[in-house]
């Protein structure tokens, strides 16, 4: 039976092969005519030096890879949540800033915030969320506890109340942890 450590490196270095490949390719696109638009020499040296890139850094990036990060339903969900959600929370949360900064209604804060996500690299998309959104950062995590530490440029609730990620994050919450589950 193959053990834990020794499976996660594998998937580890697959998962970063597929990645230095395909930015290689993509930068090269157009070197020949034999394998669509790539030669035959420029695809194999493609590979072969993603796939040693890969074995000699995979350590690098913390991140447990999971078999999720070799699905490609995976990717167009991020796509289909960048697009969408993603979009539409940033545009609104731009129009709110602006309302705020003209009427003066400022009441800032920093919250505690359990993400609610158990997986790593949704918590990593869930902050990154909430920080690309104008009125929000993020400026700490508690690994330990799994808590986020939020500024939020307008916080109307006590200091008593216990955030949830949505009040900080909206309705992306709800589509990370469809995600992510």
């Amino acid at each position: 039976m193959i053990s834990e450590d020794k499976k996660n490196k594998f998937l580890a270095i697959v998962f970063y092969s597929m990645i230095a490949a395909y930015s290689y390719l993509v930068l090269t696109i157009g070197s020949g005519n034999d394998i669509l638009f790539w030669s035959y020499e420029e695809f194999i040296f493609g590979t072969v030096i993603s796939i040693i890139l890969a074995s000699v850094t995979y350590w690098l990036i913390p991140i447990k890879i999971t078999g999720r990060l070799l699905n490609p339903f995976f990717y167009l969900g991020l796509i289909i949540y960048f697009a969408g959600p993603f979009f539409i929370a940033l545009l609104i949360a731009n129009v709110e800033v602006m309302y705020r900064i003209i009427s003066g209604k400022i009441k800032p804060a920093i919250v505690k915030v359990d993400p609610e996500i158990q997986d790593e690299m949704g918590v990593y998309l869930l902050v990154n969320s909430i920080t690309l959104s104008p009125g929000t950062l993020t400026i700490g995590t508690d690994p330990e506890k799994r808590k986020l530490f939020i500024h939020c440029l307008y916080w109307n609730k006590s200091k008593d109340y216990a955030a949830v990620p949505k009040d900080v994050a909206g309705f992306l919450h709800y589509f990370l942890k469809k995600l992510f589950r």
